[in-house]
């Protein structure tokens, strides 16, 4: 239980402080953090996934000044993780209480899914922050530069946290 606060501390301070200050381009905004969301263990009930992701919505939210959006996004997050997870022969590693990651779904089922997740998330905040004023062209370059650069550094947690489990 330590080890999960712990990475979840870890993860949510490089997103609030690393991440979010990111000042590369205008285009390139990576919401690392919905690994935690992604990850959760797959014997969790509905409402307790919910809540889960209500909550880290809201911390997201209170950090970023964002009214709502990430919260929002992360209520989806977890409505599509369930939908796409449903369709997965995961049984067996939701009794023994496993998380979802690489070495539990196998490593195309897990890209496929993380990367699926990831995109429509950032699509979802970029649309939404944008409401009003949208501008097509900059949504598609952000939403794509943001979910390469989230799927990039998503693979390198979880490849630093292969071994851990074991």
């Amino acid at each position: 239980m330590i080890r999960y606060a712990t990475y979840w501390a870890l993860v949510i301070g490089l997103q609030v402080l690393v991440l979010n200050h990111l000042d590369i381009s205008s285009y390139i905004y990576p919401q690392v953090f919905i690994i935690l969301l992604i990850t959760l263990p797959l014997h969790l009930k509905k409402t307790y996934q919910f809540l889960i992701g209500f909550g880290l919505g809201l911390i997201m939210d209170l950090f970023v000044y964002t009214p709502g959006i990430h919260m929002s996004a992360c209520l989806w997050l977890i409505a599509i993780r369930m939908i796409i997870l449903g369709r997965q022969d995961l049984k067996e590693h939701a009794n023994n209480k496993l998380t979802y990651s690489i070495k539990t779904a196998g490593f195309f089922p897990f890209f496929y899914t993380t990367l699926i997740l990831i995109i429509v998330y950032h699509f979802y905040i970029f649309w939404l922050d944008g409401i009003g004023n949208i501008n097509l062209e900059h949504m598609l370059i952000t939403g794509l530069s943001s979910s390469l650069l989230a799927i990039t550094l998503i693979g390198v947690l979880q490849a630093l946290s292969l071994n851990k489990y074991e």
